[in-house]
């Protein structure tokens, strides 16, 4: 009897074995997969992190040379951050165009200059600022 036992659990770890080694299989051939489609996206991160730095050093070269004297070729071989900083310091100088998009307001007469807003209220009392159509 201890023959026949002896066989049934030798039979049961075999079977035990296979499914293990059937599972592995599997697990393996799902690993491959997975860090093959690592790889791959791995590229394409590379591939767009590429194309974003490259557009954002092309907006840079065109407004440092803009505001420069800076060449393309000079240019080119900086880094982002580099550009950046470039950027930044030429902001802070008195030739770096940027876009005025708020008027001023000035005082004067307004009827001697079309161009001024207000008129010179320097002096003037409440009555005679009423008067000119102003209002409190």
């Amino acid at each position: 009897m201890s023959e026949q036992k002896t066989e049934i659990a030798s039979d049961t770890y075999k079977t035990a074995n296979a499914k293990l080694a059937l599972e592995k299989a599997q697990l393996t051939t799902q690993n491959t997969a997975l860090a093959t489609e690592n790889e791959a996206l791995k590229q394409q991160l590379g591939q767009a992190n590429s194309i974003i730095e490259n557009d954002l050093k092309a907006d840079l070269i065109l407004k440092i040379q803009a505001a420069s004297e800076y060449t393309e070729a000079d240019l080119l071989s900086m880094t982002p951050s580099q550009l950046q900083t470039i950027e930044q310091t030429l902001s802070k100088g008195k030739t770096f165009e940027t876009p005025n998009v708020h008027k001023t307001i000035r005082a004067g007469s307004a009827s001697a200059d079309s161009h001024l807003t207000v008129g010179s209220l320097y002096g003037k009392s409440r009555e005679e600022i009423l008067k000119m159509g102003g209002d409190f």
